[in-house]
This record gives C-alpha cells, structure tokens and sequence, in this order.
C-alpha cells in the first residue's frame, strides 16, 4: 500500500497554493500534525479548514482522520517502530519497564490536565448543571463508557440524569432536549461525527452544552457552552488510550466533587438514600 509520504510527493503538482501549504507543514513537522484537530493545523498553517479537508480528499482520503493514520503508520515504519505496541511500550520491554512506562504516561496526562483547568469553567459548568431540568451524557466508543460512568455517578446524588448508548437512540433524545436541559458530551477528537451531530440536534432547541474534549477548537467545540480539556495526547494508533480515559475520568470527579460541595446538604442526604437503596445487596 502506498505510503501517505509517497501521495504527498506524487501529488504535490496538482495540489493548490493552500494545499501546498498544508503540504509542506506535513513534511516539516510530521509528529506534530499526530496531535493536532484539523482546526488547530489549518491555523498553523494559514489556510482554512476546508483546505485540510480538500488537501485529504485530493490524496483520496476520507478524512483528516484516516490522513492522520496514516502518517502515524509512515513515521512508525521511518523510524524503524515496527515493536512499538502503545505509545512507548515495545515488544522488548519487561514488565517493570512497562509498569514504569505506563505510569509515567498517565500522571504525565494527568499533569497537563491539571495545567490546562480553567477554573472559571469549571463554576460555570458545575451552574449549568445545577440549573439544568434534565442532564443528558454523551460519548461514543471509548467516551461513552465515561459517559456511563458520568451518569452512574451523579445519579447517587440527583435524580434528572441519563445516558443511552445506541447512537440513534442518543438523536432521538438529543432532539428532545431544550433551554432547560444539559447536554455534556465526551469527545476526545472532538470530531467524531455522532457526536458533532448530536452536538448540532441540540443546540437547534438552545440546550445548553458541556464538551470535555482534548482539542479547543473543533467542529464539536464551536456552540458549546463550556469545553473542559483533556491533556491526554493519543495518536491516531493508539485509540482508546487508559490515559484519555484517566483525564476524562478526572475532570469528571472534579465537576462530581464540586456540585457535592456547593450542594452539600442535598447531596449528603442522596448519597445516603441511594447508598441504603442498594445495602442489602452487599454481603
């Protein structure tokens, strides 16, 4: 199969003034890119998102996406990666090294998380979902799981939250709600179409949003109402990284511990009610 180097090079005569842009960005800062939303490169760049998009089509691509993949298979074989299995761990390691890694990856990301806080984001979001009639979570594939979590979370301490994991179930809901309900959608790509369009069904009907993405500006950030940032960098092999789940995880905690807090009383008192509700069921 042809490498993505080899249809940059073999098309780099028919691309455009602006496609070659994008071109000779790629050649330049290759692991870079493996990082970077089409928005975020198309502004490194100096083009528009619609030229990344028209640079992947010309190489006859899908997307940004697959582009993505398939430089991250490119600088893998460039770089003799061939054993490298997730991140820095390789085939050669024993286990104290990928112990050691592993960790070292995770409180890296946990780290720059921590570093990326927005504060004032955080009080407004923890409004938004004390203000909120209804509070609907989102995510799919990996981001759904902590979706799931994130409802199984808060419905210790309230009563008004759900998850559906079908994706067509997930538009159906996200057509009902409106300006009194919350949408919080997890997307560490920010560019996963389900959740651009349920991100879309939503806002139609001016509910409210909460995206907890890795990526400031994406198709998905653009209406939203708070994004909360993930410092996880996961490249396009390394689809559901423990550690992007770990930060979304934690800025989950961080929007569960704050409600408790501003809401102590009646969250003391449902923790208690739904704690008891599920005592007998315990040895």
């Amino acid at each position: 199969m042809e490498g993505i180097y080899s249809r940059i090079d073999n098309s780099y005569a028919k691309f455009t003034k602006s496609e070659k842009l994008v071109a000779d960005f790629v050649f330049q800062n290759p692991q870079k890119v493996l990082y970077t939303s089409i928005t975020d490169l198309a502004e490194m760049c100096g083009v528009g998102d619609t030229t990344v998009f028209r640079f992947c089509k010309a190489l006859k691509l899908n997307g940004y996406q697959e582009f993505k993949m398939l430089l991250a298979q490119d600088i893998a074989n460039k770089k003799g990666m061939n054993n490298a299995i997730a991140g820095t761990i390789e085939l050669e390691d024993d286990v104290r090294t990928v112990c050691k890694k592993t960790f070292a990856t995770n409180i890296a990301a946990l780290n720059e998380t921590f570093n990326l806080l927005d504060f004032d984001a955080i009080t407004k979001a923890v409004d938004l979902i004390s203000a909120a009639k209804r509070i609907h979570f989102f995510g799919v594939g990996s981001s759904g799981v902590i979706a799931l979590e994130a409802k199984q979370k808060f419905m210790r301490i309230l009563p008004n939250v759900e998850f559906i994991a079908d994706c067509h179930m997930q538009c159906m809901a996200a057509a009902l709600l409106d300006s009194r309900d919350l949408a919080v959608i997890f997307s560490y790509s920010g560019s996963t179409k389900d959740m651009i369009e349920v991100h879309k069904l939503v806002k139609q009907n001016a509910c409210k949003s909460i995206c907890i993405t890795r990526f400031a500006k994406t198709a998905l950030t653009n209406q939203a109402d708070v994004v909360l940032l993930c410092g996880s960098n996961e490249g396009p092999l390394d689809g559901g990284a423990s550690s992007t789940s770990m930060v979304q995880l934690y800025l989950l905690d961080v929007l569960y511990m704050e409600y408790f807090v501003k809401h102590y009383n009646q969250s003391r008192d449902n923790k208690a009610r739904t704690t008891e509700a599920i005592s007998s069921k315990l040895l």
